[in-house]
């Protein structure tokens, strides 16, 4: 039988993210006390199973002007039953939105009792200096603030729009019809990951002043490409603007999972009255940490978590058409439609990566490998994303990770295999080195698919080994290209 491999065009697939950060007052330590959590509870459409849920949101916000005033992003509180707001040390106070600016998906709350926040001073920036700065924020679910260093991108535009970045006809017409953000407005190219939860986070300086307001991001693929709203530009006109509150809740809430599902579907009550009165059942503290804990994926102190869900047809909608081309042309030639198909992406908070796996299947750990397999292990997908010292040392780590995994089972060394690919930029400090390995014995038609991608100090590897004997059947056929697809999504926060 003839042995063959199959490649396969990484997607872009753009969506929203919820994020947070934080930073007060003199120095960067104390700015942290000016920083709260926002969490909202809210009723919205399952995109996918067009029924109603309630759920939990969560946000992030900085003190501004008055201990009274909180700023966050919009698309964070907009159209929500209830916003409540908590501060570094556990208190927690009701709040209500006062001003909105449209243009930069940016609210300002007042709060019911004082909390003794601090206001935070404003700082413009060049968005093309590439200069690092930290977010003090709370990724959703968790309750204990932390901090991160975000590193701005330069931009070919000496003012960067949101409207670059946006190549999918789907979510401009969403955008523009929701009213806000609006793509024209500036931005800052944030060149690593935001969590979910981390929306509406300041980016603060070394000295505590905030340079940009954590909003959103698009995917490419799986990967992050982010962004924040330049603080000095924007958050003054809160103060004298006009703009109308929204009603409803934002677009981006059924676009990420920046949010859980508390009440769904047949169990969510008739009317608001209904619900309040069984939502003192619930503690909402306890459903967010059991929601994180159940998407999340330990190994050896690494973790990686589940934090959204995207299907076949929202990928392909905001490809370009030459993409979308590329696509379509594999599928045909496999005879496949994954009209069907959902993906499960996780993401590594510390290399950035993001990783996709076919809906429904679980990830397990073991034996330094992130893993999954079908049912009889003749398709098997292993994915591990790895934190080394540099750039040289994570080139080192890709060939030596190939290298052992060969080790491991019967895999021909010797053969002639022109289709290996190496791509190595060292000015730009990027790699991506992809293998394909046959099996060492006669009769056994295993395919071993080797993928490493280096972005700085950061490596993402990805394997899949299946069984080219049941490429000729057509649902091995669809299950080989439901994890080749999520195999091919893998990547790293954008920048």
């Amino acid at each position: 039988m003839e042995k063959k491999t199959y490649g396969f065009i990484g997607a872009t697939l753009i969506i929203f993210f919820f994020l947070p950060v934080t930073h007060a007052q003199s120095d960067l330590e104390s700015a942290r006390t000016s920083v709260v959590k926002v969490t909202t509870s809210f009723s919205v459409r399952n995109p996918n199973s067009g029924r109603m849920e309630r759920r939990l949101g969560t946000g992030t916000g900085f003190c501004w002007q008055e201990s009274m005033y909180v700023v966050t992003a919009l698309h964070v509180v907009a159209g929500v039953n209830e916003i409540t707001v908590h501060n570094s040390s556990g208190s927690s106070s009701v709040a209500s939105i006062v001003k909105v600016l449209l243009e930069a998906d940016l609210a300002l709350l007042k709060l019911n009792s004082n909390l003794g926040l601090i206001p935070l001073n404003l700082e413009p920036v060049n968005p093309n200096l590439g200069n690092h700065y930290t977010i003090w924020g709370f990724p959703h679910a968790v309750f204990k603030m932390q901090d991160n260093e975000i590193r701005l991108s330069r931009s070919l535009e000496a003012n960067p729009i949101l409207d670059h970045l946006i190549n999918g006809d789907k979510l401009k017409y969403e955008l523009e019809k929701q009213k806000y953000p609006s793509p024209n407005v500036n931005i800052l190219k944030i060149a690593s990951i935001i969590q979910p939860g981390q929306s509406g986070a300041p980016l603060l300086t070394s000295d505590g002043k905030v340079v940009g307001v954590a909003d959103g991001g698009l995917r490419g693929g799986t990967a992050l490409l982010n962004w924040a709203m330049p603080a000095a530009t924007y958050v003054p006109r809160l103060s004298s603007s006009s703009d109308p509150i929204p009603s409803t809740v934002s677009i981006q809430s059924s676009l990420f999972n920046s949010s859980t599902t508390i009440l769904a579907d047949d169990m969510l009550a008739d009317s608001d009255e209904e619900f309040e009165e069984h939502e003192t059942d619930y503690d909402y503290y306890q459903i967010l940490a059991s929601a994180e804990s159940e998407n999340t994926i330990h190994m050896n102190g690494h973790y990686i978590t589940r934090t959204w869900t995207a299907s076949f047809n929202d990928i392909i909608s905001t490809l370009s058409m030459e993409e979308v081309d590329e696509i379509m042309e594999v599928l045909e030639d496999f005879d496949v439609n994954m009209d069907d198909t959902f993906y499960d992406i996780y993401e590594d908070y510390d290399s950035g990566a993001t990783i996709s796996i076919p809906y429904g299947e679980q990830f397990d750990a073991a034996d330094g490998w992130f893993y999954t397999c079908n049912a009889d292990q003749s398709l098997c997908y292993y994915v591990l994303p790895y934190e080394s010292d540099n750039f040289e040392e994570a080139n080192y780590q890709a060939i030596e990770i190939f290298n052992n995994f060969l080790e491991s089972g019967d895999w021909d060394t010797q053969g002639d295999y022109d289709d290996d690919e190496t791509e190595y930029d060292e000015d730009e400090e990027e790699a991506t080195y992809s293998f394909t390995r046959l099996a060492a014995n006669e009769g056994d038609y295993r395919v071993l698919q080797y993928t490493a991608d280096i972005i700085g100090s950061g490596l993402l590897v990805g394997i899949l080994v299946y069984d080219e004997s049941e490429m000729d059947y057509n649902d091995y056929r669809k299950q080989f290209l439901h994890f080749l697809l999520a195999l091919e999504m893998r990547d790293f926060a954008k920048y």
